[in-house]
Formats: C-alpha cells, structure tokens, sequence
C-alpha cells in the first residue's frame, strides 16, 4: 500500500496502492486485460507465497512487555513495503509501541501483488493460494516471539487488502480481536462464518469511490470484473454474526480525512451486539485512498482498541 520511485507523492499513492506502477489503464477501461474465472476452493501450495513477513517491534522493548499486534494488508498492485514507506502507521506504532507487520502478497500474471480474499477480489489469475492459512501462520509465529499479547490482534487492510481483513475474520475469528477495512468489502456471497468470541470490525468507505463503490457494483464499475458488496450490506451481514439490532444508528460525524474541509466522515453503529461491535465510517467526498495520514491511524485505534 513496489514504489516506482521512493519520492512517490501522497496524491499519487492510490495509483501505486491498487494498480501497481507498470502501466496505467486507459481512460474508461481499468484493467481491460484481466481474466475473471468464477473461484473454486483454493488448493493449498506447499510453498508459502506471501513475503516481507518481519515482526517490527518498536524501540527499548522491556523484558516480559507484552504489544498489541497490527497486520497491515496492502491493496492489488502495492506491497507492505509501500505501506512502511508511505504512511503514518509505522510512525504511530512506534510511537504507540505497537508490534505489526506488513506483509506482501504474491504476483499475479500482471505482475501485480495481490490477496486471495475471494469471488469479489483479486484472485484474477484463479491462482491455489491459501492467505487465510498462511497469514494464519505469520501471525502464529509474531505470537511465539513471545513479545506479542494473543489477546490483542488486529488486521486492517486497504482495498484488496480490506477485502482480505474481512475474510480472515470470517475464516480465523479466534485470532483477531478486530479488523478494520478501508475501501474493501465484505463477501457478496452467502458465506458461513466461525462464531467469533469478541470480535470489532470497522469499515471505513467514500461515498465517491470510483474503484470499490459505496452502493456496490463491479469493480472500477466495469461490467467485465466482479461484483462487490455495498458498504452496507458488507456491515450489515457482520452485525447479523455478532448478534447486533438489525437497525444501525446515528452517531454524528468527525474530522478523519485531512485532505477533505470539516467534519465529513459519518459514523453509523450497530447497537447491543452480543458478540463485538460493528461500525461503518462514510466518508463524504471521499475517493479511495483513505485513512494513510493522521489523524486516521489514531482514530481507526481509538476504534480497534476501546
């Protein structure tokens, strides 16, 4: 979330962040050559095929001091080094002494990096890739670092790796205590979850997406690649796992984004949830890149840890 250059502004991040830098797509055909086969149940590799998998753990750390864990998925075309290098979270987890990981998904035909993270997204290559078991296994092996507190887990991740955060949750729920997607979705399809114990999820999207739609759609809105769920049906399915009222409320609005004037971002949650919380952050006028620079990493914390 592979630079093309290390001076890579902001503003021009998203681009890197989905699509990768090889080319950009022509105007009214995003991802004209990308094959979409409708997805079979994965046959596991034997060989891992996620890299960049370093535990980070900030400066001076104490004998016996327990941290939190933040796994920090990427979007199609970035990789967690992109995230490290162009973004505020790693400064926020040393700075908050936060333990995380940044890992890297492997390369589709295209030569993008990509998250098996289902029909939606972006397993265009019908690849037999497994993310759920082997980012299962990254975060087992942060745990036996022993500087790691298992009750503390969380995934986030952006776009495709938004996409990736829910289907962990939905796959491995016992390992994380919270998710947050920025800019991906929930599954469309009918899915069966394991209960989670305690699980908080958040969702964070831009009513102005063109790439994941806030209402739902295709994908860039090109009728040749997948659906993906709305924003609301992607919150909706989870409060119906977590036992919640069918009905979210109200709960105003708040500075999130930077780059956009006011108060933009409204806050919509699910009440008497039996079994976590579930909340959905619309952000007005909010394209898709989000979330990078504070005060997004402390806000999306404050959520994830309260």
């Amino acid at each position: 979330m592979e630079l093309c250059t290390r001076t890579l502004s902001y503003a021009a991040a998203v681009a890197v962040a989905l699509l990768g830098c090889r080319r950009d797509p022509e105007p009214g055909r995003p991802l004209a050559s990308a094959r979409w086969v409708p997805e079979a149940a994965p046959v596991p590799s034997s060989k891992p095929s996620i890299t960049d998998t370093e535990l980070h753990l900030p400066h001076e750390l104490q004998p016996g001091e327990q941290l939190p864990l933040l796994v920090m998925l990427h979007g199609l075309g970035g990789s967690g080094q992109d995230i490290a290098r162009s973004s505020d979270w790693p400064r926020f987890a040393e700075q908050q002494r936060i333990a995380w990981l940044a890992p890297s998904g492997p390369m589709d035909r295209q030569g993008r990096r990509f998250w098996n993270a289902g029909a939606s997204c972006c397993n265009f290559d019908h690849r037999n890739v497994d993310h759920v078991t082997e980012l299962r296994g990254v975060i087992e092996r942060a745990l036996a670092s022993g500087h790691v507190d298992k009750q503390r887990v969380f995934v986030g991740g952006f776009s495709n790796g938004g996409f990736m955060a829910h289907r962990f949750a939905c796959e491995a729920p016992e390992l994380v205590r919270g998710i947050v997607s920025i800019s991906g979705s929930g599954p469309l399809e009918p899915v069966t979850c394991r209960r989670p114990s305690s699980l908080r999820v958040l969702q964070i999207q831009g009513d102005a997406d063109p790439i994941v739609t806030y209402e739902g759609g295709h994908l860039f809105r090109n009728p040749a690649l997948p659906e993906h769920a709305s924003a609301q049906k992607t919150v909706g399915d989870w409060a119906a796992r977590l036992g919640c009222a069918v009905t979210p409320k109200s709960d105003g609005a708040f500075d999130f984004e930077a780059r956009l004037p006011g108060a933009e971002t409204r806050v919509s949650r699910f009440e008497d949830c039996k079994s976590g919380q579930v909340q959905l952050w619309t952000v007005g006028g909010g394209a898709h890149l989000l979330g990078f620079q504070a005060p997004g990493p402390a806000t999306i914390w404050r959520f994830l840890t309260e």
